[in-house]
């Protein structure tokens, strides 16, 4: 940021979280012209930006009679929390499942975990460890032999 003269903790602060910010909209930005570009089958997760207005949204009460349009993307791909605030709640699967979308949680290794977000309703978890995502889909039932 140019013209930034003051000097300590805070204003490294202020700087980052536009750079951040200035990051997340470019993102949405390119997924807007691929999606624009390529059409409306294109399979897409949601940007940053689109990420956090869902988050928003999913916190608010729900209008009666609300309409749900499906957005342009196709599902939310998530960490369980950023920066303290719990992003993966029954709230927002119920948003997604509302619109249609679904909701892929990021990067999950530990087994309690993984059983914990599939009883939340995540559709799907990514990991470092595939062999032990396997072990908590067959515990499941939902290991599918091909």
């Amino acid at each position: 940021i140019s013209g930034l003269t003051v000097s300590g903790g805070e204003a490294t602060m202020q700087a980052e979280f536009v750079h951040a910010l200035f990051t997340e909209v470019k993102a949405d930005r390119r997924l807007a012209r691929l999606r624009a570009l390529l059409g409306a089958d294109l399979c897409t997760s949601a940007g940053p930006i689109e990420i956090g207005r869902a988050v928003a949204a999913s916190r608010l009460p729900r209008a009666r009679g609300e309409r749900t349009r499906r957005p342009a993307y196709r599902c939310l791909q998530v960490p369980v929390r950023q920066r303290n605030v719990e992003i993966v709640t029954p709230a927002l699967i119920n948003w997604a499942d509302r619109r249609g979308l679904q909701v892929h949680v990021w990067t999950i290794d530990d087994p309690h975990e993984m059983h914990r977000l599939f009883d939340l309703g995540v559709h799907g978890i990514m990991t470092d460890h595939p062999t032990v995502l396997r072990t908590v889909l067959e515990a499941r039932g939902a290991w599918r032999r091909t």
